[in-house]
């Protein structure tokens, strides 16, 4: 199985060694084969274009042949996927794996929830009193550019961040966290003008 990915590679490449002012797909794939210092086989990276380029960075379209291991808890139970291998890496456990993913996601979204309180405190720092938002669309829209120099509206997961009200001094921030569901225990929130943690 293929799957397709978008990379950027950016200035990180004239320090690992890419002398010429454009990108080759040759290089692209070596730099990508390179990541985390893997053993990947070369020949599962597949750069089918490079996308754009500038003089400081470019993106490069590829794809990644991954192996996927099924199991099923029993005979009459649903396959599931249980472990994947890149190249010539060994398995890797899908339960380890996407909780690896999601607390990189995890401290993303809390980044970016930071960025908000910033963005809310200059704005009540200038003004005397939070935004009067009825969402984060809303609110973004008056926090950006002035107050916050990234337009935050999502979180890691690709899912809106909740803004509310809950005072006329206070307010909360809630993402979903990767279940994508409300009111669960991994849901990431901040109250007041706090600063999030993970």
């Amino acid at each position: 199985m293929k799957l397709t990915l978008q990379t950027l590679i950016a200035g990180a490449l004239v320090l690992a060694g890419c002398a010429g002012p454009r990108l080759s797909s040759q290089e692209a794939r070596k730099q990508i084969a390179a990541i985390g210092a893997s053993d990947l086989v070369p020949d599962a990276i597949e750069i089918r274009r490079i996308v754009s380029q500038g003089n400081t960075e470019a993106i490069a379209e590829s794809t990644i042949t991954l192996a996927f291991q099924f199991k099923k808890d029993s005979p009459a139970g649903d396959w599931r996927v249980s472990a994947v291998r890149m190249g010539e890496l060994g398995w890797m456990n899908m339960t380890e794996l996407v909780a690896a993913v999601n607390d990189g996601r995890r401290r993303d979204t809390v980044a970016s929830l930071n960025k908000v309180v910033a963005g809310i405190n200059g704005y009540r720092q200038t003004n005397g009193s939070i935004p009067s938002a009825r969402d984060l669309v809303t609110l973004t829209d008056l926090l950006h550019p002035l107050y916050m120099t990234d337009l935050i509206r999502v979180d890691a997961w690709g899912k809106s961040i909740d803004f509310e009200v809950t005072s006329a001094s206070s307010f909360r921030l809630v993402s979903k966290g990767p279940d994508g569901v409300g009111g669960t225990t991994d849901d990431i929130v901040v109250n007041g003008a706090s600063t999030a943690t993970p």
